[in-house]
Formats: structure tokens, C-alpha cells, sequence
């Protein structure tokens, strides 16, 4: 069973080079790791429709700690498929959550604006 004060939530966000069936082979290789570290694929998006430059992929996926998360980031396997991430993919964007029913140490987040607000 996944805490949820625990979980992590990956999106990674994927650019093809124009070789669509190695590019759909990386995604399923991808998505096949997922289990071997306790990971879950929770929404997967084949196609971005967003314009020029939006990724050719979208995937959501969950790990129940970070543990999970790094075993996923380095999983040999993983590495083993670098000759083919170079022929399917020319660019990848990975995003991470910590999804928290409450903040870490009981208290409101401060929260710091960028810029001072003028009015």
C-alpha cells in the first residue's frame, strides 16, 4: 500500500527525434521498469496537442518513496537502453511531486513572492 505522505509523483515529458517506432519501443521499455521499483504508470499521453514545441509524450508516473525513485533513475536496465534513448529521443524533462497531506513540519508554508507587489 502506497502512504501518500510519502508518494512521488515523476512527469516526464518526452521529445522524439523523428523515429516514431524506435521512440514507442523507449516508452514501453520505459514503462516496463516501472514495477521492478515499485513504480506505477498513472496517466501516459502518446500525444501532446499543445502547438510547436509541446513533448510528442506525456507520462505520469508514482513511486511509494524515494527509494523507489532513485532505484528507477538508476536501474541498469535503464542504462542498458541508452544506445536507444539516443536514436528515439532528442530531449526529456522529468518533474517531480511529493504529494503531502500536510507540510513537513505541521506549520503554513511561508510563501516569498518573486517580486514585491507594487500597489
Amino acid at each position: 500500500m502506497v502512504n501518500d505522505a510519502t508518494r512521488i509523483e515523476l512527469t516526464l515529458r518526452l521529445w522524439g527525434t523523428g523515429a516514431p517506432e524506435a521512440f514507442d519501443e523507449y516508452v514501453e521499455k520505459l514503462v516496463e521498469l516501472l514495477p521492478r521499483n515499485g513504480g506505477l504508470l498513472e496517466r501516459r499521453a502518446a500525444e501532446v496537442d499543445a502547438g510547436p514545441g509541446a513533448p510528442d509524450a506525456l507520462l505520469v508516473m508514482s513511486f511509494p518513496d524515494s527509494v523507489s525513485v532513485d532505484g528507477f533513475m538508476r536501474d541498469p536496465l535503464r542504462a542498458d537502453m541508452e544506445d536507444l534513448a539516443v536514436t528515439a529521443i532528442s530531449r526529456s524533462l522529468i518533474a517531480d511531486s511529493r504529494h503531502r497531506n500536510e507540510p513537513d513540519d505541521g506549520q503554513e508554508a511561508k510563501i516569498v513572492a518573486f517580486r514585491p507587489d507594487d500597489s
